[in-house]
């Protein structure tokens, strides 16, 4: 009929309104008049909830260092540091210490323990809260000034590290009955043969532990560590987390 509107009705293939009164119907429909509710589908939703647990999930993954174990508080002591200053338990609280035990005319263990003690001490935040605490094994001829020159060949800072002598009992009961440690005179194979007194009692090695000893802000023990290089950075992270406490 001349006049009307063409009528597309494409049955074998994709579908065409096939009347205007389709097309109406189409228009009326296809946007609704009132808002509903959002609806989202199980994809979408699994795409966000793993697109959200995607950044969380390596902090969740991840191993968490084990906690430091409590070994229990040093009992009182009292020694001298190389200024000649006092030095006792209540010194070290409300600050971490790394311990070590070495004596000045040591040529084998100690030398290396104290260049080790050294690099951790250039790790360190001078104004921060973790300390170097090395007691001599041998009070006998380690004074107060040796133990100074002997830190000033290695570099120490007084501020950091101090080194500590004193009384040969106080010394062996803070070392072996506080830290926990081995300490003791092993005559050399040579001494008897000295006729000289005085040479044959100078003649002795000292046997000591070479454990690094970490000490918490409440001068309570938290562990003992080999110092080689992943000792070192075992024992400087475990400071660390305790002086941020």
């Amino acid at each position: 009929m001349a006049g009307a509107p063409p009528v597309f009705d494409n049955r074998g293939g994709p579908w065409f309104p096939g009347r205007p009164e389709e097309m109406e119907i189409v228009a009326e429909t296809s946007l609704p008049t009132t808002p509903g509710h959002l609806r989202l589908s199980p994809a979408w939703l699994l795409f966000a909830a793993l697109a959200l647990a995607i950044p969380v999930a390596p902090l969740l993954l991840s191993p968490r260092a084990p906690a430091l174990p409590d070994l229990g508080e040093l009992p009182a002591f009292s020694l001298t540091d190389q200024r000649g200053r006092a030095f006792g338990r209540d010194d070290l609280r409300g600050k971490v210490w790394v311990a070590d035990f070495v004596f000045t005319s040591c040529s084998d263990a100690c030398p290396r323990l104290t260049q080790r003690m050294r690099s951790l001490q250039d790790r360190l935040d001078p104004h921060g809260r973790v300390g170097l605490l090395s007691i001599s094994v041998d009070p006998e001829r380690d004074t107060p000034e040796k133990l100074h020159a002997y830190g000033e060949t290695y570099g120490a800072r007084d501020d950091l590290w101090r080194f500590l002598t004193g009384s040969p009992t106080e010394v062996q009961r803070t070392v072996v009955k506080g830290f926990k440690m081995a300490m003791a005179k092993v005559p050399l194979q040579d001494a008897a043969r000295e006729s000289d007194d005085e040479l044959r009692a100078q003649a002795f090695d000292i046997m000591h532990g070479d454990r690094l000893v970490l000490v918490d802000a409440d001068a309570r023990i938290r562990g003992y560590y080999v110092a080689d290089d992943a000792g070192l950075n075992a024992v400087l992270r475990a400071a660390r987390g305790l002086a941020a406490r």
